[in-house]
């Protein structure tokens, strides 16, 4: 996936729900476009909160196969 793509789906207003499938069958998904961030080569981004422990993901964008976009409800 090129950057500037998913900058281009985070930036869609309203925002949609973003599904990131990954090459090994994992997805992830980012609700809040503010708490993701895109570089050159990855997005970066908090994933909810396990056992009261913070995480954060940090995805190599050549590992992302599709991308699901959610629209919220009107």
């Amino acid at each position: 996936m090129r950057p500037e793509d998913l900058r281009q789906l985070l930036q869609r207003q309203p925002c949609p729900l973003l599904c990131l499938h990954l090459t090994n069958g994992v997805v992830f998904e980012i609700r809040d476009p503010d708490e993701a961030v895109v570089t050159r080569s990855t997005v970066e981004f908090l994933v909810p909160q396990h056992e009261s422990r913070e995480r954060e993901a940090v995805i190599n964008l050549l590992h992302i196969i599709w991308v699901e976009v959610l629209m919220p409800p009107a």
